[in-house]
């Protein structure tokens, strides 16, 4: 098993002593070799090379003198813990630098310069619940309320010996028969659409939901209109597929209706709780909309971001559900109502376009896993997710009550409650408060929240705005939260100059 990570070559002035040797530092130091396994025998790794076993004895003897291995007796060579410790460990002297030092590599980072993918986007710490406080993440589920003892009924029952055949195939021209009638019957129906499974594609979260609608719709060169803030994801998309971005003003009630988007041949809008600001858009609104682009003959690609989350019993409808000419692609996920990991969503849209949408999704993933469909599908059908979303929703109103009162007692009139529900409140700072740094203030409180100046085509003089998430932070610590960023407000203010410096 080792002949290839070491190398003999028996033409190099290298004695093999030394080719042995350096290979095997370089591995341990690369972690290469586990800690608490014995490195080869000096008999299997002479056999294995076809080198003496003296040759192999010397190496290992030099490793030890150098601190890389360690003797252990009738056990063998194993790697010395603490060569992986210490900063800086390079091989001794004697080998020769050239040797040592590693080869020339492909500058990737000047490759990549003009076209990276390595775009500013919306991103959350992984480990954000166990290194923070007070963690105001954003779309996140507490771990501590889900129903572990529900979900490991249905994987087990999803992978049991009657089940076992429904996925065990390549489900590239079909999804999980349960799961799409399961969003139709108890998702979708929510939100007042009416849709045939045709009409519905099971997608890798959410956001591939929607790059897969951004492909199909809009052609290099071609305009997307994006809210103003928006998502920025959205905009990233649309630049790796070289589809130029107009973007389109926001108020109190979503998008602006106005002829600024008559040159956009599509619209991404997120009209039930809108990306960041959370406002919804009035059901007048929302018709309104609708007329225009079908007078203008332009696509919608509705976001239905966390519309799961709802704090009235009859939520508004979704732009889809009043879609009678086939304009609307709306797409979804379950990712801030279940769990994100699962990474479950959908796209919901006219059965030719799904058809499209299909094919493309097989050239890009084939499909989503099959056995997390199940699962979640089985966890649909037994009634567990209604009644989750249940327990959340109230969890996350009073939640929203003792932040709302927080951010008025420290913030007054700088944030509103959201009209829709979720579990965010977007923050209006004082004009001169520039939130990166005030991030950067709090996080040694354990303090985590997001900025949201990037999500606005100006951000220069737009940085005095953030994202609150309730979502995982425990009710009795928000206030407490809400105070540790009031009190760093004065330290992250910032002189601007008029052009937004």
């Amino acid at each position: 098993m080792y002949e290839n990570m070491i190398l003999i070559d028996r033409d190099s002035l290298e004695s093999l002593q030394k080719q042995i040797r350096r290979q095997i530092a370089m591995g341990i130091v690369n972690r290469q070799f586990p800690l608490h396994r014995p490195l080869p025998s000096v008999r299997r790794l002479s056999s294995d090379l076809k080198v003496s076993v003296t040759t192999v004895a010397l190496a290992y003897e030099a490793l030890k003198n150098d601190g890389f291995v360690e003797a252990r007796d009738r056990s063998g060579f194993f790697v010395n813990p603490d060569v992986l410790t210490e900063p800086g460990h390079t091989l001794k002297p004697e080998v020769p630098a050239e040797i040592a030092a590693p080869p020339e590599r492909i500058d990737y980072r000047a490759f990549f310069r003009d076209r990276s993918f390595n775009r500013r986007r919306v991103v959350k710490p992984a480990d954000s619940l166990v290194r923070y406080r007070y963690p105001f993440v954003c779309g996140l589920i507490d771990p501590s309320l889900f129903p572990i003892t529900s979900w490991r009924e249905c994987v087990r029952d999803s992978v049991n010996a009657v089940e076992v055949p429904n996925w065990a195939t390549d489900y590239s021209e079909t999804d999980d028969r349960l799961l799409v009638e399961q969003l139709i019957q108890r998702v979708l129906v929510k939100r007042g659409i009416v849709a045939h499974p045709d009409e519905v594609l099971v997608t890798v979260g959410g956001q591939q939901a929607l790059y897969l609608a951004i492909r199909l719709l809009l052609q290099p060169g071609e305009t997307i209109g994006v809210e103003d803030p928006g998502y920025p994801d959205v905009i990233n998309m649309a630049a790796m597929e070289r589809v130029l971005v107009q973007r389109l003003p926001v108020d109190r009630n979503g998008l602006v209706l106005s002829d600024n988007f008559c040159g956009c041949k599509c619209l991404f809008v997120t009209p039930s709780h809108q990306f960041p600001t959370t406002v919804t858009m009035p059901l007048e609104r929302k018709r309104a909309l609708l007329r225009i682009t079908r007078a203008n003959g332009q696509f919608v690609i509705e976001d239905d971001y966390e519309s799961d989350i709802s704090f009235n019993k009859t939520p508004p409808p979704a732009l889809k559900s009043l879609d009678d000419w086939g304009n609307v692609i709306y797409t979804g996920s379950l990712s801030k109502s279940l769990m994100p990991g699962l990474r479950i969503g959908y796209l919901v849209a006219d059965r030719e376009f799904i058809r499209e949408a299909r094919a493309l999704r097989h050239h890009l993933i084939r499909h989503p896993p099959v056995n997390n469909q199940r699962s979640v599908a089985l966890f649909l059908q037994r009634g567990y997710f209604d009644r989750f979303v249940a327990k959340i929703t109230n969890i996350y109103r009073q939640r929203c009550e003792v932040m709302h009162e927080a951010l008025e007692r420290h913030f007054p009139g700088a944030s509103e409650k959201p009209d829709y529900g979720g579990a965010i409140i977007w923050l209006k700072l004082p004009e001169e408060t520039d939130a990166g740094v005030l991030h950067d203030r709090v996080e040694a409180e354990g303090v985590y929240f997001e900025t949201g100046g990037f999500t606005f085509s100006d951000e220069r003089n737009n940085r005095n705005h953030i994202r609150l998430g309730y979502s995982v932070i425990g009710e009795s610590l928000i206030s407490e939260g809400i105070e540790k960023i009031s009190a760093a407000v004065p330290e992250a203010c910032v002189r601007r100059t008029s052009a937004g410096a």
